[in-house]
């Protein structure tokens, strides 16, 4: 009973840290490139719209929250497409009718939010084995029995998502600013959603495409 004990107490101590670390390692999204265009200066915008494009709508509506949150955070006045315009006008093919429809509701920028690519890596990550004491016997001796505990490898699959986000003039249609990511999971959690929003704005605002 005590070996076993024992046993259980040391497998515990190889497999906890793994646990903790996967736990507190959340897959993470970074801002790889951005451009601005030189030749026309960005207006003073109002009412920017932010609109996710994609068929999933709940990660359209996590994407487009989470950027107009940190566009009302800085004093912008911002809304989303999901909103104000509902699900179908992303995909509407008229531009000119989508035009109109913008300003009637008072925008003069919008930004756009798309996945572009997605990759998928299969890579093997390898077992490792633990030998150590188990139990103390007592005897003319005394000895550790040992033994070795053997934790299996395993296959795992590491995803890449291309991001991209565009900045536009409604009034000119003119794109003013376009900026990649690179996300590390096909399934966004509200704080991924909340730093992918942060590192758009601020360049936005750094590159004086934003401003109060």
């Amino acid at each position: 009973m005590v070996m076993k004990k024992i046993i259980r107490w040391r497998l515990l101590q190889a497999i906890l840290p793994a646990a903790v670390l996967l736990s507190a390692c959340e897959p993470s999204v970074k801002l790889t490139a951005s451009w601005t265009e030189q030749q026309f200066q960005a207006p003073h915008f109002t009412y920017i719209l932010v609109m996710a494009l994609g068929k999933d709508m709940a990660k359209r509506k996590l994407g487009e929250d989470a950027v107009r949150k940190e566009l009302q955070g800085y004093g912008f006045q911002a809304a989303t497409s999901l909103d104000e315009l509902g699900p179908t006008f992303a995909v509407r093919n008229d531009t000119a009718e989508m035009k109109k429809m913008l300003l009637a509701k008072g925008f003069d920028g919008v930004i756009t939010i798309r996945a572009l690519e997605v990759h998928e890596y299969d890579r093997w990550v390898p077992g490792d084995n633990y030998y150590g004491p188990i139990g103390y016997y007592t005897s003319f001796y005394g000895y550790y029995s040992r033994v070795w505990a053997y934790n299996p490898g395993l296959r795992a699959t590491d995803v890449q998502v291309l991001l991209e986000s565009n900045l536009y003039d409604v009034r000119e249609s003119h794109l003013l600013w376009s900026a990649q990511s690179r996300a590390f999971t096909r399934d966004p959690t509200p704080r991924m959603a909340a730093h992918y929003a942060r590192n758009i704005v601020d360049n936005l605002i750094d590159k004086h495409m934003l401003s109060k």
